[in-house]
């Protein structure tokens, strides 16, 4: 079997998976009209455009459309769907792509987004969509919009923030497909995670500077962090790494580098269930 898909699923997840390259990532898309991908599931049946926030329509328009969702599935070993919450189709899609994964034996891997607080309707949504997206997920990994402020150092554009938000989630999934490449359950041994990004010619700087900016409420750090650095480590800059993530999680962090090039360290820091279902 291949080893993963990326299934954009609604506006905001077609948005960000539009920035993978199709060359080294299959990516697919799931929306209520075309999003440009040469493999989409163009849900219909009604005459909508849009499911205008309602989940429920969403589900029920991905459930017509399963046998075509199960086409774009099949063959893979794990399935990462990504959308953003609080909305109708993506929220909808998730579930529906999560059981053709789990029906054909692939992992189902969801990556989400949160909305800012001035969103407060779709926020809260969001939050209350999340519980059912952790539960049917093997793996999920959550970011919070809110959280960009402290990794662009202030405020931001709505524009920039969303722009930020498509740009680190593509970054996250380019990463999570690579570590599937291996025992990716065991490696990723809770069930959610957020993440956090930095640069320096410094990988033990970049990591602290990450550990401060996680995009989830994720403290205080507990668990197996998983750290993806840009390119392999030295010998020493593992050890830095480890020794920094470890005093600060209270467990030897994962290091399995990334295939490109720059001075960029992601971290996958695991949250609590206690804070999800909160």
């Amino acid at each position: 079997m291949r080893p993963a898909t990326v299934i954009g699923c609604g506006g905001g997840g077609c948005n960000t998976v539009s920035r993978l390259d199709p060359h080294r990532i299959r990516v697919a898309t799931i929306n209520t009209g075309s999003s440009g991908s040469e493999a989409t599931v163009a849900l219909a049946g009604i005459d909508v455009s849009g499911c205008r926030g309602d989940p429920g329509l969403g589900w029920a328009l991905a459930s017509d459309c399963r046998e075509e969702i199960e086409a774009l599935v099949a063959g893979y070993s794990a399935v990462i769907a990504v959308a953003g919450l609080g909305g109708g189709t993506g929220a909808g899609a998730i579930p529906i792509v999560a059981e053709c994964a789990k029906a054909r034996g692939a992992l189902a891997i969801s990556v989400v987004s949160i909305p800012m607080s001035f969103e407060a309707g779709r926020r809260e949504r969001a939050l209350s969509q999340l519980r059912e997206v952790v539960r049917i997920s093997d793996r999920t990994l959550v970011m919070d919009m809110d959280r960009l402020k402290d990794a662009g150092g202030g405020p931001l554009p709505i524009r920039t923030a969303i722009s930020m938000t498509d740009e680190l989630m593509a970054i996250a999934i380019s990463r999570l497909v690579n570590i599937l490449n291996g025992p990716f359950i065991s490696i990723f041994d809770e069930r959610a995670y957020t993440m956090a990004f930095a640069r320096s010619g410094d990988p033990a700087k970049a990591a602290e500077a990450a550990l401060g900016i996680p995009l989830y409420d994720a403290g205080p750090v507990q668990g197996k962090t998983v750290a993806s650095p840009d390119g392999p480590l030295s010998a020493s800059d593992a050890e830095q790494v480890s020794m920094l993530i470890s005093g600060v999680s209270g467990r030897v962090p994962e290091i399995v580098p990334h295939c490109s090039k720059g001075d960029g360290i992601m971290l996958f820091i695991p949250i609590p269930s206690r804070i999800l279902l909160s």
